[in-house]
């Protein structure tokens, strides 16, 4: 099957939760997340912050603030992620023009990808491998090459987006840990 057939699919099932389910959810991932011990010893932290119906990354993004660690979101330039730091989830970010919030361009505080010490990657459909498709555009597969040995790289999303086994492709980049309400499961 082609990736637009799990693209759609993983869509219609993220959709038909209720957004009561999908708050309950996010919190449920946050935990896990807090579980593995990863936020501590990392400094600065990468998360996209969500869009529609995605797993709620907006409380994540608060704790990293709020411990002090430095904040760093996408900015998505000529078919490029460029990883900006942030300071306040208010004053320096805007809703881009297909509604994704993400830094004001007045505001870009670029932060070099071997800075990074976790990135927290978004996704339609993944799979138990470390597969991940998302819309297409590969902005992803292009950038996490580009981060230190080291970073640690985790996929988050709700149980519904998993699938047995997803087509992939040479360049599609594979990620060691994803989690979900239900766990973390260790592809690599």
């Amino acid at each position: 099957m082609k990736k637009d057939f799990f693209r759609q699919e993983a869509l219609e099932r993220r959709q038909a939760l209720s957004p009561s389910e999908r708050k309950q959810k996010s919190a449920r991932i946050f935990e896990e997340l807090q579980s593995l011990g990863v936020f501590e010893p990392c400094q600065t932290i990468m998360t996209y912050l969500n869009f529609r119906d995605e797993v709620e990354t907006t409380p994540i993004a608060e704790k990293i603030l709020q411990d002090g660690k430095r904040l760093v979101i996408p900015f998505c330039q000529r078919r490029e992620i460029v990883p900006c730091a942030i300071t306040d989830l208010v004053k320096d970010v805007q809703l881009s023009k297909f509604g994704i919030r993400e830094p004001l361009p007045d505001r870009l505080e670029p932060v070099s990808p071997e800075e990074i010490d976790l990135v927290l990657v978004p996704g339609l459909a993944f799979d138990y491998h470390g597969h991940r498709i998302g819309f297409g555009a590969g902005y992803y597969d292009r950038f996490l090459p580009r981060l230190r040995q080291d970073t640690v790289i985790i996929g988050i999303a709700f149980a519904c987006q998993l699938f047995d086994n997803l087509p992939w492709e040479e360049y599609d980049y594979k990620l060691p840990l994803l989690v979900t309400e239900n766990g973390v499961i260790n592809a690599s």
